[in-house]
């Protein structure tokens, strides 16, 4: 860890990276904070390896690598400080290249998001709980109140299931609307992720559904059923069987959630990371934070975002033939 003193607190760092990986040059605003992220003091003509702590290494590099392929990328990380607020910050990867267009270095801007507890820190953890702990329920009130979607009800009343679920849905609708409303002020300067990379779902015959909620999982298996016949559904409700799973079958196309207890989406991305396990993924989340679709993106693997509850549209546009 990096001493504490070794410089006053400002708000953003700046790294210049060669293709061989040194450090050509570097401006640190802050070692107080960014120790957290920092092995050591950077040195000019030292391997940017040997500088970021192991814990964030593999991540970085990870990186780095699409970054020197002419990819510029940004990335949210949080760390946790002892004894003090968690840290958050930006990190920005931008390409440069000479004359000829060649990629001859990379610039890694870290940009320090300092929170306190005051009313912007209090609207950005609003943000979080209205973007994914209320929503969540209300995808679910979604998902049932189009039940008349995934099967033919012929044997019961269907007018009047469909004016109950007709009212569940318009009540559903207003609640969202409010949700997403105050989500977009409060994200009002945060720009949504895209999404560039073409995903092959022509192809993707063997796909795995991975949701702590078993209701959404059966949902979506009718949803995609409904749309094609021909590809082979694997829904986990646990993580770990499903990491499992997937290392031992190898699937085409992987279907994950992000919040799901123990091993979280993010956990998952690294640990498919870590076992070199390299299938895409589309994540399906109840999550309208735009900052955690930035995340999703610095996962190479990762090849779209779609919010839910997914809708027969949706996965038409997902399993593309």
């Amino acid at each position: 860890m990096l001493n504490r003193d070794i410089c006053e607190y400002t708000n953003s760092s700046f790294f210049l990276i060669d293709k061989n990986y040194q450090l050509l040059s570097f401006e640190i605003d802050s070692l107080d904070n960014l120790g957290v992220f920092l092995e050591r003091v950077p040195v000019v003509g030292m391997s940017i390896g040997e500088i970021i702590a192991q814990k964030y290494r593999k991540n970085f590099l990870g990186l780095l690598v699409r970054a020197f392929k002419g990819n510029c990328l940004r990335t949210l990380q949080k760390f946790a400080v002892i004894n003090g607020d968690d840290l958050v910050v930006d990190i920005v990867f931008t390409p440069i290249g000479d004359i000829t267009g060649e990629i001859g270095s990379v610039a890694c801007t870290i940009i320090n998001n300092v929170e306190t507890k005051d009313p912007l820190r209090m609207l950005r953890e609003y943000s979080h709980v209205t973007s994914h702990e209320l929503r969540a329920p209300i995808t679910n009130i979604l998902s049932l109140s189009t039940v008349n979607n995934y099967q033919h009800l012929e044997s019961y009343n269907i007018q009047k299931i469909n004016q109950l679920l007709g009212d569940i849905n318009m009540q559903a609708l207003k609640l969202d609307g409010i949700i997403q409303t105050l989500n977009r002020m409060i994200n009002r300067e945060k720009q949504p992720a895209v999404f560039n990379t073409l995903l092959s779902s022509s192809e993707s015959r063997h796909i795995v559904l991975v949701d702590d909620d078993v209701v959404t999982n059966k949902m979506h298996q009718m949803l995609i059923k409904r749309h094609t016949n021909d590809k082979n559904l694997v829904l986990f409700n646990d993580p770990a069987m499903a990491l499992g799973y997937i290392q031992e079958h190898q699937p085409d196309l992987i279907l994950l959630d992000l919040h799901m207890p123990v091993i979280n989406g993010w956990k998952f991305l690294e640990l498919l990371e870590e076992r070199r396990i390299f299938i895409d993924v589309v994540i399906v989340s109840s999550s309208i934070d735009p900052i955690e679709r930035s995340r999703a993106r610095s996962f190479s693997c990762v090849k779209d975002f779609y919010t839910k509850p997914l809708t027969i549209e949706a996965v038409k546009q997902l399993l593309a033939q």
